[in-house]
């Protein structure tokens, strides 16, 4: 479990930073 809300967040980051770009 925590590693699927770890891997949901990483990924919500990285869309953050690349969306920006």
């Amino acid at each position: 479990m925590y590693i699927f809300i770890t891997h949901f967040f990483t990924e919500y980051v990285i869309c953050k930073y690349l969306l920006p770009i």
